[in-house]
């Protein structure tokens, strides 16, 4: 598994350049993926928001890290930054539904500390936003960019 997250990781990292999610409605195209608002959480559960489309897809991950002091960290973007690096909060989830058609799809997707490796709390600042619908070789949608985290009660 972790090789897997290490493979969608480097590769999205190549692919994609942070932007806030604004700057990015221009310039939605299919087989993209966006963030769309702030990540809400709610207890052990937060929801992302995310804009996609993806002719296929047999995977999906979504993440959101933060630092101690959920500020922008550069650290916690980089590669490893969940697996002990500069994220001491990481919520991830690789069981969330999608559907790959072609056609733009707007969804909400959970993520929590079930999955191994997952930790920490999510508070009120700035997450790394990770989204990724794959294929079992490749990157089908993706975007990866710093989203305001906001908790609710």
């Amino acid at each position: 598994m972790r090789g897997f997250l290490t493979v969608v990781a480097a590769a999205a990292a190549a692919l994609v350049v942070a932007a806030p999610a604004s700057a990015q409605e221009d310039s939605f195209t299919f087989g993209d993926a966006d963030v769309i608002g702030p990540v809400h959480v709610r207890g052990d559960v937060a929801q992302v928001h995310a804009r996609y489309s993806c002719e296929v897809g047999t995977h999906i991950w979504v993440s959101v890290k933060q630092n101690a002091t959920a500020s922008i960290d550069p650290g916690v973007a980089a590669e490893g930054a969940g697996f002990g690096g500069a994220a001491s909060a990481w919520w991830q989830s690789h069981r969330g539904t999608f559907t790959c058609d072609g056609k733009r799809h707007v969804a909400w997707f959970a993520v929590d500390t079930v999955e191994e490796g997952s930790r920490g709390q999510l508070g009120n600042g700035w997450g790394w936003v990770q989204f990724c619908v794959t294929t079992e070789d490749d990157l089908s949608a993706v975007r990866m960019e710093w989203s305001r985290v906001v908790t609710n009660s």
